[in-house]
Formats: C-alpha cells, structure tokens, sequence
C-alpha cells in the first residue's frame, strides 16, 4: 500500500476491504497526536499499521492529506514517542517568549539553577506550538570576564517531559541562536557553563569550544546571601568568539583599556582568583 497518494484523492478506487470508495482523511490533530477517519475499520487498521513500519512514509501520506495546510506547521517527521506510538515532530522554530513567562518556564523546567535576578535578552523555541526551551543571555557571573565585550548564556533550560525526538537538535538551536543574536548586537565573544559531569554535546555541535574548567566553590557570603545548591560541582566553560556584524547606530563594544595587558589564557586563572581572598 505504499502509494503516498491518499485514497481520498481518487473517489472511483475501491476499497481492498469493504469494496466501497476508498475514502481516508484527517479528522482531528492536538499538538502532537491526530485522528484520521476511513471508510471501514480495515482500512484504518492497515493504514496504522503501516504508518508505524515506515514512519518516512507516515510523513509524506500526512503531508498528501493536507495535514500541514491545515497546522499551519511543517512536519520534520512522524517519530515514536518512546510508548510505542507515534506522535507528530514539527519542525522547530525559534520564537518570542515575555519576560515572565521565561522566568516561570525556568523556574519549572529547570534541573539544577534558579531563575537569574535579570538579564539582557532572551528567546524560546517551539515544537509546533508546544513551547519546548528558553535561554537567557546576560553579563558574564565572573566579575573578572565583565567590562571585556563577553556575554553569558545564564540559563538554557529543555523541557523533560516531552518525548525525546521532538527535542531533539533544540539546545543546539539555541546555542547558535544566541551566539549569532550576541554578534548582532556587536559583542565579541560568549561563554557559557556547564556541569563538568555533563558531556556538552549541544554546544559542539552549535560551534562552542571548551575553555577552561572551573573549581565549583560557594557563593554565599557575609555581605550577599546566596544559595549554593550548585555551587560545589566543577564547571567546564565553552566560549565561541564572535564576528560582530554591523548596525545601525551601533559597533562592537572595546575591551576596558586596563583589561588589555591581561593574556587571554590566564583569565581562568584570574576568574577563580578574585574569590581566594
């Protein structure tokens, strides 16, 4: 039954099982699960059934039955959703997020970090209309790095309670958009943190490099209370330097003149320094 034609698109084709008209189309879509409707219950047996042994054809069927038409969302493919069904994987878009609802997304989502205090810009990304990430960009957390055109990524936080395949490639997506959105606004060069147990795998494939590894150490002081629910744990940080593209009214910002004498490969050393005492 391999024809990516649907039945529907040929009203004098019999049906295999019931002999009337082959009739087949969408019924109803949610997020990431549809309905389809058939003129028997065979052959909606066997359409389910050869949907989830070749799910490339599953998406061109969905696709002949008008089923991005009718989304309004390209579909990137039909996956497992890791329970034995198939769920519908749009393709991933990057799209605005308000302030608030960025803060309440990290603050649910988010497996290790609070939410940042503030920051400088932000997005999120979408699967279809399921918001599935938010990253923040702010001024870097190590007052060494301050005052030397580097930004922060401060959060990137993915949900985990979606299926697997459809976050697939969204770290990755923002990673690249954040750095592309720093050079935008003119500055040289971003940083980021990860856990030194975790393997970085969506900043390479977004073009980061390792820099340095950070000794984790408390935040907390006499002066600022703060919490160190994660502080204690190594850190690995990844950078990507910047080409600044030009805008309008706008250009890169300078390292502070008295940050010029300081070589670039000793600013690890300089920012696990300042707290020693």
């Amino acid at each position: 039954m391999h024809d990516t034609v649907p039945p529907s698109a040929d009203p004098l084709t019999p049906c295999m099982f019931c002999g009337q008209p082959a009739h087949v189309e969408i019924h109803e879509v949610w997020d990431h699960e549809w309905m389809f409707e058939t003129c028997c219950e065979g052959l909606h047996e066997q359409l389910a059934l050869e949907m989830a042994e070749d799910p490339e054809w599953a998406r061109r069927f969905l696709r002949a039955l008008d089923l991005e038409v009718l989304c309004g969302c390209k579909l990137r493919r039909v996956t497992d959703d890791g329970a034995c069904g198939l769920i519908l994987d749009w393709s991933l878009e990057i799209g605005e997020i308000d302030r608030a609802s960025a803060k309440q997304f990290i603050a649910r989502h988010h497996a290790h970090c609070r939410v940042p205090v503030t920051w400088r810009f932000h997005t999120g990304i979408y699967n279809g209309r399921t918001l599935l990430g938010v990253a923040v960009v702010g001024n870097p957390v190590a007052p060494a790095l301050n005052g030397r055109g580097i930004l922060e990524v401060n959060r990137l936080c993915i949900r985990r309670d979606t299926a697997a395949a459809l976050r697939w490639n969204a770290a990755s997506m923002l990673y690249g958009w954040c750095a592309r959105e720093a050079a935008r606004q003119g500055w040289r060069e971003i940083i980021t943190y990860t856990r030194a147990d975790e393997p970085g795998t969506s900043l390479r494939a977004a073009g980061w490099k390792t820099e340095c590894r950070v000794r984790g150490r408390g935040w907390h002081s006499a002066r600022r209370a703060r919490s160190n629910t994660n502080s204690w744990i190594d850190k690995v940080r990844w950078a990507r330097d910047l080409v600044p593209t030009a805008q309008a009214g706008r250009t890169p910002l300078p390292a502070r003149s008295d940050d010029r004498s300081i070589p670039r490969g000793e600013l690890s050393d300089l920012s696990t320094a300042w707290w020693k005492g």
